[in-house]
C-alpha cells in the first residue's frame, strides 16, 4: 500500500531529488500540456490476440496484417534532408488554420537509422526517462525525434523495442502499430504478431511502437486501426478523444523511392496542432505510402545536430515564461551510415557506411568470405587470407601444378627416396606406385634424354661408337662361323645316302 505523503509546496513539488550522472531526471514536473493518452493507465495496447486484427481487417489484404517494403540502399549525398513546412489544414476554407513542423527524408536506413534507449543503453531496463537532446548526443545522432509511448508514472518503455540489433523490450504479442527494419532492409508498419517480432529468419534490427495506423499503401487507415486497437467499451472515449483531439504529433512512414520520412507537427494539446485525421490526410497529400503515429503531445520533440528545432508545449519547472523538452523514452535516431557488423569483421575498414576489405582476399559487404579466385584453388587446397594452402603434391598460386618428377610433400620440398632414382608418389613420397600412361610416356622421355645427354660428349661418344663397333664385329664373325660350319655338316652327311626297295625292307606281302 502507498503511504499517504502531505504535498510539497513550492520547488519541492516540482522536482524531488537531484540530476543523475547523465542529466536526466526520474521525476517530472507536473505537465502545462495536458497527457495525450490513448489508453487508460491501467493497460496500454488492447488486450485482444493478434488473430482478431486478422480475421476483422479488410478483405483484400487477406491475412497480411503489415505492409513490407524494400528500402533506399543509395549511398551517395547526404544522409537525411530537414525540411521546414508551414501549411493551411484544410488547404481552402474559412476553417483552415495554420499548422508547421518538418519532414526529414532518410536515405539507407537500413545503416542510418537507430531505434535508441532514454539515456542510451540499458535505458528501457532501468525505467529512465531523457531529453531527446541527451540521448541524440550519446548515440551521435544527425536527427532525432521522439519514438514510443511510455508510462509517465514510472517511466517504462511501452510495446515492443528492438534496438541495432538488440530485442529490448518484448510486449508478448500487442496489437498496436509497429514500425521495424528487418536484417535484410525490408521497413516493416502494421500489426505483428509475437511470432513476428521473434522471427530470426529475417530478424528485425529495429523495431518500436506507436498507436494507430495512420497510412496503410497510401490510403488513410484510422478507421480499421480503432478496431484493431481498441477492443473494450470502457476505452473507447479516451481511444476516440486520442484520435480526435488537437496536438502534437510525430509519426514515422516512408516514400515511393523507398526513403525513410520522419514528421514532426508542432503543436499543444487541445490548444494548436492536428488531430489523426488532418494528420493522415497530410502526409497522404505529400505523397507518403504507409506511416505509423508514434508518441505526441508534450513528448514530440525534434533535435537537429544537437539543437532543439522543435517548439516544445510544456512550461520549465524553474519559469513558466519558458517551454521545455520532455524526458521522454524511445527515439528514433539518423546519424552517420553504419557497417554491419560495425568493425567488417576485423577485415575491413567502415567508410561510409561500406565495409572495405582489407588484404588481397577477403571479399563481401562484411568482409567475411574469403576468396581466392574462380579456380577456387583447383580444388587441390583451401583457400586462407594469405592465398591458396595447396595440398601435399600441388603447388602454384591457384594450387595447379603438380610436384616435378623426384619431389613429394608439401610445396613439393621432400625428395623421393626411391631405388635406381625411380620416381615416388606425389603426395606420400611412397616408392610403391603405379602411374599412368602418360606418366610413363613423360618417363620413358626423360630416359632417352638422359642417353642424349650422355652421347653429347664427344669422348664418350667415341668410347660408345668403338665398344659398339666391336661387338658388332665379334658378332659379325660369330654368325659367319656358325654358317661355315653349318654348310660343311650337310656336304659330309650328303654321301652316305643309299637306295633300298621298299620290298627289300618290309619282306613278302
Amino acid at each position: 500500500r502507498a503511504a499517504l505523503v502531505p504535498p510539497r509546496r513550492g520547488a519541492d513539488a516540482l522536482c524531488q531529488g537531484s540530476l543523475g550522472a547523465t542529466g536526466s531526471s526520474r521525476c517530472r514536473s507536473p505537465p502545462s500540456d495536458p497527457l495525450l493518452r490513448p489508453y487508460f493507465p491501467s493497460q496500454h495496447g488492447p488486450r485482444h490476440h493478434h488473430r482478431h486484427v486478422r480475421d476483422c481487417q479488410p478483405v483484400k489484404y487477406g491475412n497480411i496484417t503489415y505492409e513490407a517494403w524494400p528500402s533506399d540502399n543509395r549511398t551517395g549525398g547526404p544522409v537525411a534532408t530537414t525540411r521546414t513546412f508551414v501549411s493551411y489544414i484544410p488547404p481552402k476554407g474559412k476553417d483552415r488554420k495554420v499548422v508547421y513542423g518538418h519532414f526529414t527524408f532518410v536515405r539507407n536506413p537500413l545503416r542510418t537509422v537507430s531505434v535508441l534507449e532514454p539515456g542510451g543503453a540499458g535505458g528501457c531496463q532501468a525505467y529512465r526517462r531523457a531529453p531527446v537532446e541527451e540521448t541524440a548526443k550519446l548515440g551521435k545522432c544527425l536527427v532525432a525525434q521522439n519514438g514510443g509511448y511510455f508510462d509517465m508514472g514510472t517511466g517504462e518503455c511501452l510495446g515492443n523495442v528492438v534496438s541495432d540489433g538488440k530485442l529490448v523490450r518484448n510486449s508478448g504479442g500487442l496489437q498496436n502499430a509497429q514500425f521495424g527494419i528487418r536484417k535484410d532492409g525490408t521497413m516493416v508498419f502494421g500489426y505483428l504478431s509475437e511470432e513476428d517480432v521473434l522471427d530470426q529468419t529475417n530478424p528485425f534490427v529495429q523495431l518500436v511502437s506507436g498507436v494507430v495506423w495512420l497510412l496503410r499503401d497510401g490510403e488513410v487507415y484510422i478507421s480499421q486501426s480503432q478496431m484493431a486497437e481498441c477492443d473494450e467499451i470502457q476505452t473507447t472515449g479516451t481511444f476516440d478523444k486520442f484520435i480526435n483531439v488537437i496536438s502534437a504529433r510525430t509519426a514515422v512512414g516512408h516514400d515511393n523511392q523507398g526513403q525513410l520520412v520522419l514528421v514532426h507537427m508542432d503543436g499543444q494539446t487541445e490548444s494548436r496542432g492536428v488531430n489523426l485525421w488532418e494528420m493522415a490526410e497530410f502526409l497522404k497529400q505529400q505523397g507518403i505510402i504507409n506511416a505509423i503515429n508514434l508518441d505526441g503531445g508534450g513528448s514530440a520533440t525534434l533535435v537537429l545536430n544537437g539543437t532543439l528545432a522543435s517548439y516544445p508545449s510544456e512550461h520549465c519547472p524553474f519559469d513558466s515564461m519558458w517551454r521545455c523538452p520532455r524526458s521522454i523514452s524511445t527515439i528514433v535516431c539518423i546519424h552517420e551510415p553504419t557497417c554491419e557488423p560495425a568493425d567488417c569483421s576485423g577485415h575491413g575498414d567502415c567508410v561510409q557506411g561500406e565495409c572495405h576489405c582489407t588484404g588481397d582476399f577477403w571479399r563481401g559487404p562484411a568482409c567475411d568470405i574469403l576468396d581466392c579466385g574462380p579456380s577456387n584453388c583447383s580444388l587441390h587446397g583451401v583457400c586462407t587470407d594469405a592465398g591458396c594452402l595447396c595440398d601435399a603434391g600441388w603447388i602454384g598460386s591457384n594450387c595447379s601444378e603438380e610436384c616435378p618428377m623426384g619431389w613429394y610433400g608439401p610445396n613439393c620440398q621432400k625428395p623421393c627416396a626411391c631405388e635406381h632414382t625411380c620416381p615416388c608418389d606425389r603426395e606420400t613420397g611412397s616408392c610403391n606406385t603405379t602411374y599412368e600412361l602418360a606418366i610413363q610416356d613423360q618417363l620413358n622421355k626423360e630416359m632417352l634424354l638422359t642417353w642424349i645427354f650422355l652421347l653429347s660428349d664427344r669422348k664418350t661418344w667415341i668410347s660408345m661408337t668403338s665398344v659398339l663397333a666391336l661387338l658388332l664385329v665379334i658378332s659379325a664373325m660369330g654368325n659367319i662361323g656358325l654358317f661355315l660350319k653349318a654348310r660343311s655338316e650337310r656336304h659330309h652327311e650328303s654321301g652316305d645316302y643309299l637306295y633300298h626297295p621298299l620290298r627289300e625292307m618290309n619282306g613278302e606281302v
